[in-house]
């Protein structure tokens, strides 16, 4: 029952969208297997090289320290990832209350105003609907 009302909403047909996502993830999900399937093999092959040259414990400690740096150097960039995100989300925060501050004290020292720039906004976001425009 819910289908036919968020399909009048959107205006799409919800369950075509629903199939695509599930189509498209299956795909992905194959395509991560096989990618999966040739690093394990490519990390089988480069320890099979790397053991005719250091030895077998030799390359396994190199492959290790290998998958260390890589992890390390993910986890750096995934922190400062997460701290632009944070500084965006404060910045556009305080742009928030910012801008509620100046419409609260708008409203208070100029309501006639605020009035006819609610009701512009109103009237210019009716007229701009059409789909002719």
């Amino acid at each position: 029952m819910l289908f036919p009302i968020l399909s009048l909403l959107v205006g799409t047909s919800v369950s075509r969208t629903v199939a695509r996502t599930k189509r498209n993830g299956i795909f992905i999900a194959l395509a991560v297997i096989f990618i999966l399937t040739a690093y394990a093999l490519a990390v089988v092959a480069g320890a099979i090289w790397l053991a005719g040259i250091y030895g077998p414990i030799g390359a396994s400690l190199f492959l290790a320290a290998c998958a260390l740096l890589v992890a390390i150097i993910v986890l750096i960039v995934m922190t400062v990832i997460n701290a632009q995100e944070a500084r965006r989300a404060k910045e556009r925060r305080d742009a928030l209350e910012s801008l509620a501050a100046t419409g609260i004290g708008l409203l208070r020292t100029q309501p006639l105003m605020t009035a006819g720039i609610i009701a512009a906004v109103v009237a210019s976001s009716l007229m701009g609907s059409k789909s002719r425009d």
